[in-house]
């Protein structure tokens, strides 16, 4: 039996238990799991010659952390998805697993660099950022040389970067305590001078690390606001450089038979606790079709995502390779004031 036959016939809701259970620190993750097989059932397989192997064994391994023997799929992390789809599960006698907990383990191990293609990519840096290999994994350089690339592109657009000065003596007052931390774990005696240069490279690598998250949502909504159906500007989008608590993510439906992504992402939003609670929410949200009235299924999705906050904003996008999946990419943020007043 191949991976790709074995995540054809068994169920999700009967696999997510063995994966609490194998894995309990995924607890909070079976949301992205439920992505994961479902992208991966969409998928087509496709045999790679230069891959790590034709086929997966399935073993009992010691993990030599004292927990014992563990099911183990190898080789499956790091191999192509569409690869891994091919390859002959090959068990061992000893092993005494129902196909739901062959799955679990199996899932675990092709997710482990990421649940979906951007997980991958911003787990190995591959964007274009004029950075040399060796630099590129220097997180100070790394986050600097993104947030820098960023600001250049909203003020362009006429956005605003707010200066270290110009952010609340609270977020400064994080970013002092998140360095400050940072050169207590490395814990390496220096004098003074040192000290201080060293505490202003870990300051800066957490500021930039900050602002390069939320330019990347700014900038990847700046091409959909010159669009009739939105309001927002990018200044106001600026604002959430303000903001006291900030998380965003890109989350894309994975739906079959042609059925409604937006459909896909209520259920999956209603079954797994996904979006982070807070103040309020920027949500984008991308569909296949260009349409001015928003169909009733993308309506039930967006109520649910603006549900119990103070502040909720929506930018309409459109993408034809999308078809009948949809995106969301949401900006959540803490602030005392609404990005649009």
């Amino acid at each position: 039996m191949t991976f790709k036959e074995l995540l054809d016939c068994v169920r999700y809701e009967d696999v997510a238990p063995h994966i609490v259970r194998m894995y309990p620190d995924m607890r909070q993750s079976l949301g992205w799991y439920k992505i994961h097989i479902d992208m991966l059932r969409l998928l087509q397989p496709v045999f790679h010659e230069d891959a790590n192997d034709k086929v997966c064994h399935i073993t009992m391994e010691d993990w030599e952390d004292g927990s014992g023997l563990h099911l183990n799929a190898y080789p499956m992390e790091g191999d192509l998805w569409e690869h891994s789809l091919t390859k002959e599960l090959i068990v061992a006698l000893d092993v005494k697993a129902t196909k739901e907990e062959l799955a679990a383990c199996c899932l675990w191990h092709t997710s482990f660099y990421g649940f979906v293609e951007k997980h991958v990519k911003e787990r190995f840096r591959t964007e274009d950022l004029d950075l040399d290999t060796l630099n590129r994994w220097d997180d100070s350089l790394y986050y600097k040389a993104k947030a820098l690339q960023n600001f250049s592109i909203i003020r362009e657009h006429g956005g605003f970067i707010p200066t270290i000065r110009q952010l609340s003596k609270s977020k400064k007052a994080e970013l002092i305590k998140q360095a400050k931390d940072s050169m207590f774990l490395g814990s390496t005696p220096m004098n003074r001078i040192k000290r201080k240069k060293h505490f202003r490279i870990e300051f800066l690598e957490h500021y930039y690390e900050r602002m390069s998250v939320i330019s990347d949502f700014i900038v990847q909504a700046i091409p959909a606001l010159k669009g009739v159906r939105n309001y927002i500007l990018v200044e106001q989008l600026c604002e959430l450089f303000h903001s006291e608590l900030f998380c965003t993510e890109e989350i894309m439906s994975y739906a079959s038979n042609g059925k409604s992504g937006a459909k896909y992402l209520y259920e999956l939003f209603t079954s797994y606790d996904m979006i982070p609670k807070m103040d309020g929410i920027v949500v984008r949200l991308v569909t296949g079709t260009e349409h001015e009235v928003l169909t009733e299924d993308e309506i039930l999705l967006c109520n649910l995502l603006a549900e119990g906050r103070k502040y909720g904003d929506l930018i309409l996008d459109y993408d034809p390779a999308l078809g009948n999946q949809v995106v969301i990419s949401y900006a959540a943020y803490n602030s005392n004031n609404p990005l649009v007043k």
